[in-house]
């Protein structure tokens, strides 16, 4: 039986006594074919299994408070949510459940906290802690403030929320396991961090980034981003069924705390989410700190105590639920072994494919209509250079000296190109080579009338790169620094 099982009649203790299935308990007692709370038929009740259960007013009004939080966090933050393991329609569900968080963050942003420049609307940038993120995140805050306090008002006398806490638990484990998953197998099939391009690997190290830093270190070598994302993947697996919740939630704080620390001290802009993902595994683990302190610290004997489920006599309901189950997960890891891995793999065959246009080029001029117009990124910033790493994959240097990264798609035979960019105008250009050394990219079809056409030069490039040669040494006479 799962943490979401509703309650359904009444169960029965030792000596024919009933009490209702909303006051019976059952911690320290598992049914060891069904999961579900039962009583130790050696031992009979436990006091706790005819006990109502007594909630302190504290604890009640901190519950409706956590509950409305993270309840409208896991179903409407936008970024890996539940809703995103049903194919094809998740994403838009995602999109237009935390679009009026996000549209109220961006009237806020503008007429209230007065955030100027791009930080007051709403863009694509696959940053996590834009302005308008940090301000709909308290506006969630706020919702749930409110929520919290209508609730109180109205359910005064309930003594307890034994069975909203397992629904709560249960969305929460879910919510975990989605995530973990979504972010481990990325790592597994290494495309969240690239092996470094070109232009990383011809840029001085004084100018990069602190994220293009850590991300070149963690993508240098593969196998150690599949390591890393195998245990996320394990966490998120082990979090989704309620016999390794526990083990589950641990190993994901345990995780998650390497990259809350990654993300601080390296300013990688996904603090929120990631924030938010060790809040939600500690959570989880929340109700056996008091066994595993007494264990660990006290080295008295202790067990876990779980979290009270609900049980279920309807057995259409169980049933009902396990394929629930079963199908989230199917459709979680499938999905991501699947788009995760079609992606990899293309981008591992664009890796052996030729193209004259590999390498760094210099933009010399951009004219449209006939007049000069720069090719624009994030920010407004004029792009200076374009980088080809492969035919899938490349970047756009700014005037400022950032990076974007990009999507290409080359196609030799018709000589186009298809480029993507973070903060750009996407379009489709011919392309024509002089000579080797020179590109001219222009824009076709409806294209050619919003983006402007490019005269480009090849930026020379260093020869070797000691970096990607170096490997692996059992025996080393020092240290080889250079």
């Amino acid at each position: 039986m799962t943490d979401a099982e509703a309650v359904s009649g009444v169960v029965t203790v030792s000596g024919g006594e009933e009490v209702a299935a909303e006051e019976s308990v059952g911690l320290t007692s598992q049914n060891r074919d069904t999961g579900c709370p039962s009583v130790d038929a050696a031992v009979g009740a436990t006091a706790e299994d005819s006990v109502a259960h007594r909630w302190s007013a504290a604890t009640r009004v901190g519950f409706r408070f956590a509950f409305c939080y993270f309840m409208l966090y896991c179903l409407c933050c936008g970024n890996a949510t539940l809703w995103e393991a049903i194919p094809v329609a998740g994403g838009y569900i995602s999109y237009y459940l935390w679009l009026p968080f996000g549209m109220a963050a961006q009237w806020l942003a503008q007429h209230v906290v007065h955030v100027q420049g791009i930080g007051a609307k709403m863009h694509g940038s696959g940053s996590g802690d834009k302005a308008i993120d940090w301000i709909a995140f308290a506006v969630m805050l706020a919702v749930a403030a409110l929520g919290t306090v209508v609730w109180t008002a109205l359910d005064r006398k309930r003594a307890h929320y034994q069975t909203l806490s397992a629904w709560l638990r249960f969305t929460i484990r879910l919510t975990l396991g989605m995530g973990m998953l979504s972010y481990g197998f990325a790592k597994v099939f290494p495309m969240q961090m690239q092996t470094p391009l070109l232009p990383v690997l011809n840029e001085p190290l004084g100018n990069t980034s602190p994220m293009t830093m850590l991300w070149t270190l963690l993508g240098l070598n593969p196998v150690y981003e599949m390591v890393c994302g195998g245990a996320e993947v394990l966490a998120g697996a082990l979090i989704l069924f309620r016999r390794t919740a526990l083990l589950g939630a641990l190993l994901t704080a345990l995780v998650v705390t390497n990259v809350v620390l990654y993300n601080m001290f390296f300013d990688v802009p996904v603090k929120l989410y990631a924030g938010h993902l060790l809040l939600l595994s500690l959570f989880v683990v929340l109700p056996d700190a008091g066994p595993m302190f007494a264990f660990f610290w006290q080295h008295r004997p202790a067990a876990p105590l779980g979290v009270w489920v609900p049980p279920a006599r309807r057995r259409w309901f169980r049933i009902t639920t396990a394929v629930v189950e079963i199908a989230f997960a199917v459709m979680v890891v499938g999905g991501n072994i699947y788009y995760t891995g079609q992606y990899w793999w293309k981008a591992h065959q664009a890796e052996r494919v030729s193209s004259p246009l590999v390498g760094g080029w210099r933009i010399d001029a951009a004219t449209l209509k006939g007049k000069s117009q720069p090719y624009v990124v994030a920010l407004d910033q004029q792009a200076k250079e374009l980088w080809v790493g492969d035919v899938m994959r490349g970047d756009i240097r700014a005037g400022d000296g950032a990076l974007y990264r990009a999507g290409l798609e080359v196609d030799a035979a018709k000589h186009t190109l298809e480029l993507h960019a973070n903060g750009a105008t996407g379009a489709t250009f011919g392309f024509a080579m002089p000579d080797k050394d020179h590109l001219v990219l222009t824009p076709t079809g409806k294209d050619a009338e919003k983006v402007p056409a490019m005269w480009l030069t090849r930026i020379p490039v260093m020869g070797r790169y000691p970096l990607m040669e170096r490997g692996f040494h059992w025996v080393n006479e020092w240290g080889l620094e250079r």
